[in-house]
């Protein structure tokens, strides 16, 4: 049986399955899908940790965020220590702060960032589904260069989806799209953020925006300068608008790229060594 023949009697069988629940009770239908919540295991050896799975990208993507990324694994088991504080910017469902939690066991302050409402309710639920609300503060917030509300523009309402938009509907190589949803969006400078709400001051920062990292570092030109700040992990697309403005803008903080890999850049502070 070949692969589109399968695919039909897999669409054929789910749209059987939703036809059937559609008659049964309202207080039975619901109590099903209380029941059959899906979980499944990050593909992390260090540590085991859980992940909601509400979605086929949950399943195939966010559950294989350590294969798919194995350059930010290294970066955290090389350089983070106990007792650090690690920013997660654009956290989508808390994989990597997860992984963090798990290597240092704990011993580790995060600030999980993530304005997707989609995506924020799934980072709530993978912190509560590996016991890590004493580690890990989700914030939905956007960030950029200035407070304000912001439009928020969705790719795709699926969990654990990514390449959504802070301010213009423009994905990271500068390319116009059609958001399937728009929503107005609390959004600070980093710098303001920490000033006003008193957050530890960030030994390591990952950001993964898709598209906005200019504005993200242009709100945090106080935060650079700082020495507890050692290491920051960036993702850059190669045909990403700005991104020599954003190189530029990290080491004359006074960074040196250590690695590169894929799109992610790991920088950290001049003379400085894992």
């Amino acid at each position: 049986m070949n692969s589109s023949v399968k695919q039909s009697l897999a669409r054929a069988a789910v749209r059987t399955g939703v036809a059937l629940t559609r008659i049964l009770p309202k207080k039975l239908w619901l109590r099903i899908r209380e029941e059959s919540a899906l979980t499944g295991r990050l593909d992390y050896d260090n540590a085991p940790i859980y992940l909601a799975v509400d979605s086929w990208i949950e399943s195939d993507v966010r559950l294989a965020s350590c294969g798919k990324e194995p350059e930010t694994i290294e970066w955290i088991e090389t350089w983070f220590r106990p007792g650090d504080v690690f920013y997660d910017i654009g956290a989508n469902v808390g994989a990597y702060s997860l992984v963090a939690s798990g290597w240092l066991k704990g011993n580790v302050n995060i600030y999980a960032f993530e304005p997707g409402f989609m995506n924020f309710v799934q980072l709530c639920k993978n912190i509560q589904l590996n016991g890590a609300d004493k580690v890990i503060t989700p914030l939905q917030i956007g960030l950029s260069d200035q407070a304000g509300i912001m439009p928020f523009h969705y790719q795709n309402l699926f969990t654990g989806g990514a390449l959504h938009a802070l301010g213009e509907s423009v994905d990271q190589r500068g390319r116009q799209f059609q958001p399937v949803f728009t929503l107005p969006t609390l959004t600070f400078a980093l710098d303001d953020f920490i000033e006003r709400f008193k957050l530890l001051y960030p030994s390591h920062i990952k950001i993964d925006v898709d598209g906005t990292e200019l504005h993200i570092l242009r709100g945090a030109q106080a935060l650079l300068s700082r020495p507890e700040l050692r290491t920051i992990l960036i993702e850059i697309d190669k045909e990403q608008q700005n991104s020599d403005k954003v190189i530029e803008m990290i080491e004359n903080a006074g960074f040196s790229l250590v690695s590169q890999r894929n799109e992610n850049r790991v920088y950290c502070r001049n003379g400085l060594k894992p």
